[in-house]
């Protein structure tokens, strides 16, 4: 399935950032609904939201625009609009070189960023990356 390997390729490549790396990140989870506890943060969580698909009747294939949500939660020291900024600045810098290395697909589109924060016992900062990801299969296929 192309859609599950353009999400591992995603996840193996933002694993780059991992703190094991030299990165920023303790924890990568794809699709988790559970809330954390703040001592795994910081964390990303990726989710695949929506395919839409035009099929092609000529050829028999099928055009994908896969929408990905990308979160990065952190926590207490790490907590500031500047931190979040410049680590969203770094996951865009791998979304970036796997666009270049044709592991997400055919073309990848920035679509949106946004940071919030929230206290509840300890101050928590999102920030928040969408993206979409164009690419093709045969028809009946994702």
């Amino acid at each position: 399935m192309r859609r599950q390997q353009i999400i591992d390729n995603l996840k193996n490549g933002l694993k780059t950032l991992d703190v094991a790396n030299g990165g920023f990140v303790k924890n990568f989870y794809e699709w988790v609904i559970n809330p954390h506890e703040v001592e795994s943060y910081p964390l990303i969580v990726i989710r695949d939201t929506e395919d839409n698909v035009e099929s092609e009747e000529v050829s028999g294939s099928s055009k994908h625009s896969l929408k990905v949500e990308i979160d990065l939660l952190v926590s207490d020291a790490e907590t500031t609009p500047a931190y979040l900024r410049e680590r969203l600045q770094k996951i865009l810098n791998v979304i970036k070189d796997l666009e270049e290395q044709t592991l997400l697909g055919d073309y990848v589109s920035f679509k949106s960023n946004e940071i919030e924060f929230s206290y509840d016992k300890h101050l928590v900062g999102l920030g928040k990356i969408e993206i979409e990801i164009q690419y093709y299969t045969e028809k009946w296929r994702i």
